[in-house]
C-alpha cells in the first residue's frame, strides 16, 4: 500500500492521491499498431555473447501525458546498443512491465496491442487480462491486478480484477481509477463504483476477488478533493470519505465496516482524508482539528495524542505515532499513554520510515527543483541531521535499503527528464556516495543491494525512457556492476527481491520482449 510515508511495512494505510508511486501503472494515447499471439513462447536464455537483434530504433511515437515541461527538449530514441541478458518471459516489441503479485506473477502490458497479461515469473503461459483502450490504469496490491480501461478524461474506466486464484472478472463498468484496495489474502477488494461521467461522485463497493457478493457500503460520495481512503485491517474494512462535499477544513468521515455484514461505525467526522490503523486491527490514527488521536476501530471514545499533532502514520506494530505539526516540529508518541517527544526543530513532509522503523526520512524546505534531505531517528528525541541542505533532492524509487543500514535519495534533478545523481549514505554515519549521475529510479533488493538505471534517456510514451540497469551491494563498498544496457526504464522485483524483471525494446526483433535475471 501507500501512504505519505511510503513505508515498506505492510501496515493498513490510507492512500494519498498524492503520495502515489505508480510508477508502472500509468496511461498515455496511443494507436494499436498490431496484435501479438496470446500464447506460450519457449523459455530463452540470453547474454552478452547472444546473436545480434535486428537494426532499427525502438520507442514510443506519443510521450506520456504531463512527463515533460514546455521548455524541455524532445524525447531522445538513443542510439542501440547492447543486448539483453536473462530468460525471456515474453516477446514483442512494445511490452511493458506494469507490476508483480506477492504470489509471482508479472503483470505487464504489449502497448501496440494495448492489452494486459499476467505471466508466471518462473515462465510458462501469459494470461489475458483485460484490453486496455488508448488509455487505461493499472495498479498491483499484493495478489490482485485491478486495471481500469478505456479511462476517460473525468478518470473513470471500466475495472478488471484479476488473480491468479479466480483470473479475470469485471467488476465495474464506471469505476474512478487510479485506487483499489484488497484484503491480505487476496480474497476481497475494495473499489470505487457507479461513478457518474463527470467523475464527481460514487459508490464504495466491497466484492469478492472474483466480482462476488458485491455490496455498497457507501453510496454518493464525494470524489473531488476527498476520494475514498480504502483499506483492509483484520475483519474490517476501513475508508475516509465525503458524504457532502469537502469543505476547507477537515470535513471527512472515517469508517469502519466489520465483515461479514459490513456492519458501519462512524469513527470521528471533520477529519483529515487520510488514515493508518495498526498490525493488530484495533486502533486507527486520525486527524482532526482537535489534533492527532487513536481511535477504537469498532467505534467508541478516541485518545488525543497531541493537540498540535497533524497528519501521521502508526509504528512499532501501533504503539508509537510519528506525526507532522501545526506548529512546525516533527514528533512521535506513544499511542496509549501519550507522551509527544520532538524528534526534529522543523518539518515539511515526509518521504518514507525505515523497514525497521528506526528511521525516518524528510525533508524540511522545498523549491522547484526539488527538497533538502533530513534525517531522524523515529523514538529519540532531538536526533535530526542535515543529509543534504541544497533544495534540489527527491527520493526517485525506494528510500531505504531493506536491512535499514542506508538511506537512498537523488540531489541535482533535472527538471525535464526527472533523472539525478543517486546518493546513499549510511544511517550510523559517515559521508554519502554518489552511485550514479543521470539516474531516474532506484529499488532495494535484499539486504543492502541496490538496483537503479543510470545514464537515463527520455523517451516518452508508456515506457517512459531507457537506461542502464545496474546493481550494487553497499554492505561490500562495491562499484556499481551493469547488469543489462538501455533496458526499458520501469522494473519489477519479485517478491523475494532476488530477481529483476524488465522489458526490452530498443531494438525491435526477436530479442525484443519481458526478461527476468538474477539480482548480482
Amino acid at each position: 500500500m501507500v501512504s505519505q510515508f511510503a513505508s515498506s511495512k505492510p501496515y493498513a494505510l490510507a492512500i494519498l492521491p498524492f503520495a502515489w508511486g505508480f510508477l508502472a501503472a500509468c496511461s498515455a494515447s496511443t494507436s494499436p499498431a498490431r496484435e501479438t499471439a496470446d500464447d506460450a513462447i519457449p523459455s530463452q536464455t540470453v547474454g552478452p555473447g547472444a546473436g545480434a537483434a535486428d537494426s532499427g530504433v525502438g520507442g514510443d511515437a506519443n510521450a506520456e501525458a504531463g512527463s515533460s515541461m514546455a521548455s524541455c527538449p524532445s524525447p531522445d530514441a538513443g542510439t542501440p546498443t547492447g543486448t539483453p541478458v536473462g530468460t525471456l518471459l515474453a516477446s514483442g516489441d512494445a511490452l511493458s512491465a506494469r507490476g508483480v503479485t506477492s504470489d509471482g506473477y508479472e503483470i505487464f502490458s504489449d502497448d501496440a496491442a494495448m492489452q494486459l497479461y499476467a505471466i508466471p515469473v518462473a515462465g510458462g503461459t501469459r494470461q489475458s487480462i483485460v484490453a486496455l483502450g488508448s488509455k487505461f490504469w493499472v495498479t498491483v496490491v499484493g495478489q490482485v491486478v485491478f486495471a481500469w480501461s478505456n479511462v476517460t478524461s473525468a478518470n473513470v474506466g471500466a475495472l478488471t480484477v484479476w488473480s491468479s486464484a479466480t483470473g479475470a472478472h469485471a467488476v465495474s463498468s464506471a469505476s474512478f481509477g487510479i485506487l483499489g484496495s484488497a484484503s491480505p489474502d487476496g480474497t476481497q477488494v475494495l473499489y470505487v463504483g457507479n461513478v457518474d461521467p463527470t467523475g464527481a461522485t460514487g459508490d464504495v463497493y466491497v466484492a469478492g476477488t472474483d466480482g462476488s457478493a458485491a455490496t455498497s457500503i457507501l453510496r454518493a460520495q464525494q470524489l473531488a478533493g476527498c476520494f475514498p481512503q480504502l483499506g483492509f485491517a483484520g475483519t474490517y474494512a476501513v475508508v475516509s470519505h465525503c458524504d457532502t462535499p469537502a469543505e476547507a477544513g477537515p470535513s471527512a468521515t472515517i469508517s469502519s465496516f466489520l465483515s461479514p455484514a459490513w456492519t458501519r461505525s462512524d469513527l470521528v467526522t471533520d477529519a483529515e482524508n487520510t488514515w493508518s490503523a495498526d498490525t493488530a486491527a484495533t486502533i486507527v490514527l486520525a486527524s482532526t482539528s482537535r489534533g492527532i488521536l487513536v481511535l477504537p476501530i469498532g467505534g467508541g471514545a478516541g485518545t488525543v495524542i497531541d493537540s498540535q499533532g497533524f497528519l501521521g502514520q502508526l509504528i512499532a506494530g501501533g504503539q508509537t505515532a510519528i506525526y507532522s505539526t501545526t506548529t512546525g516540529p516533527l514528533r512521535s508518541s506513544p499511542t496509549m499513554a501519550p507522551s509527544p517527544m520532538a524528534l526534529a526543530p522543523a518539518f515539511g513532509g515526509f518521504y518514507a520510515v525505515s523497514p525497521d522503523q528506526s528511521t525516518v526520512l524528510f525533508y524540511e524546505n522545498s523549491a522547484a527543483a526539488g527538497t533538502d534531505i533530513y534525517l531522524s531517528a523515529t523514538v529519540t528525541p532531538n536526533t535530526s541531521r542535515a543529509v543534504s541542505t541544497a533544495t534540489n533532492g527527491s527520493v526517485n524509487g525506494d528510500a531505504f535499503t531493506a536491512d535499514s543500514l542506508y538511506a537512498l535519495y537523488s540531489t541535482d534533478n533535472d527538471m525535464c527528464t526527472g533523472a539525478g545523481a543517486f546518493n546513499a549514505v549510511q544511517l550510523s554515519a559517515g559521508s554519502p556516495s554518489v552511485l550514479g549521475h543521470n539516474v531516474w529510479r532506484d529499488w532495494s533488493a535484499s539486504g543492502s543491494k541496490v538496483i537503479f538505471n543510470d545514464n537515463y534517456i527520455a523517451t516518452g510514451g508508456l515506457r517512459f525512457g531507457r537506461a542502464d540497469l545496474e546493481s550494487v551491494n553497499l554492505a561490500d563498498g562495491g562499484t556499481p556492476v551493469r547488469i543489462v544496457a538501455q533496458a526499458d526504464a520501469v522494473i519489477d522485483l519479485t517478491p523475494a527481491m532476488d530477481q529483476i524483471i524488465y522489458s526490452w525494446s530498443v531494438q525491435p526483433g526477436p530479442l525484443a520482449g519481458l526478461y527476468v535475471t538474477p539480482v548480482p
